[in-house]
């Protein structure tokens, strides 16, 4: 379920859960959704996700999450995202409303205000810009650095993290575990570039506009370019892993993925969630066995959305100790 300005997508579910079934990136067709989709509920639905993110990320963080209240919200949830990509936010809100009350009584934490969300980041150097590709196609982004590293001569990493269908480019750094990423990518000297995926679903050049970027910006070191990606943007990694394969020294597929046979590719960690109903784990676990570099290992009682959170604890670290 994509939060905050994500909920504002066209795109329709056939298109997204068709594409996200197969784990392969493909060309994505835009579609306007119905109008009384796009006239209630979008607001709602996003505050309602934050509050889960949050919650979630509280409960998972201090340990009362139990195997089967994990797999208890991680089903509920699920059904808020089906119901999200067909256009019916009041089920999705209902079903992300139980969730919460089913996570905060197994838990015995508080449900948080509706109004907590602060639209200030906590983060210094946290810049939202816009890319301008090579035939004028704009590629809004997050990036997020410490801005000392623009004076030093230490060089930097990269790490870019494409989300997944319906989302946006804050997910990564205000929700999927409540910026979570956003701290490892710091504490590892890397610079955090969280685009919109969908120009990354169809070509390699947004990759390569993201690098030179980067490096007008600090000193980049080019053995530490990594690329992670959640569901749909796990095809995207994949792809890029294909294409860019000299480029990249590491790639993670979380919920999602491709087959990576391209000669001399990076090392693929693939993980799957056991409970996912999107893409199945079978399906992340056939393309780790059909690419030569790659790694599967599946997060057990974890869905398709909320698995995001301990994904990205697993795979960054996985990511910056990964050597040729």
């Amino acid at each position: 379920m994509p939060p905050l300005r994500a909920l504002m997508t066209r795109r329709p579910m056939a298109v997204f859960v068709s594409t996200l079934m197969l784990a392969v990136p493909g060309r994505l067709h835009a579609q306007a959704a119905p109008a009384s989709a796009a006239a209630t509920g979008r607001a709602d639905l996003a505050t309602a996700y934050w509050r889960m993110d949050h919650l979630y990320a509280a409960a998972d963080s201090t340990g009362r999450l139990t195997d089967s209240l994990r797999a208890q919200v991680n089903r509920t949830f699920d059904r808020a995202t089906f119901s999200f990509f067909g256009g019916r936010f009041g089920p999705a809100l209902a079903s992300i409303d139980s969730a919460l009350l089913q996570l905060s009584n197994g838990t015995g934490i508080a449900l948080p205000s509706a109004t907590a969300r602060s639209t200030t980041s906590r983060f210094r150097g946290d810049e939202r810009k816009t890319l301008t590709l090579a035939g004028g196609t704009p590629v809004p982004l997050r990036l997020l650095y410490d801005p000392s590293w623009r004076r030093g001569r230490a060089p930097v990493g990269l790490l870019l993290a494409l989300h997944g269908a319906g989302g946006e480019p804050d997910m990564f750094i205000d929700a999927y575990g409540q910026g979570v990423i956003a701290d490892l990518a710091l504490a590892n000297r890397l610079v955090l570039v969280s685009p919109a995926t969908g120009p990354f679903v169809t070509s390699a050049e947004p990759f390569d506009s993201v690098v030179a970027m980067v490096r007008r910006l600090v000193p980049l070191d080019s053995s530490r370019v990594y690329v992670l990606g959640h569901s749909m943007g796990a095809g995207a990694a994949a792809q890029l892993a294909q294409q860019r394969p000299q480029q990249i020294a590491a790639v993670a597929c979380l919920a999602g993925g491709r087959p990576v046979t391209v000669v001399g590719a990076p090392r693929l960690l693939f993980l799957g969630a056991a409970l996912d109903p999107i893409i199945p784990a079978k399906n992340v676990r056939a393309a780790a066995e059909g690419s030569p570099t790659g790694r599967y290992e599946e997060l057990p009682h974890e869905g398709h959305t909320l698995m995001v959170r301990r994904g990205v604890l697993r795979a960054v670290p996985w990511l910056v100790g990964a050597r040729p």
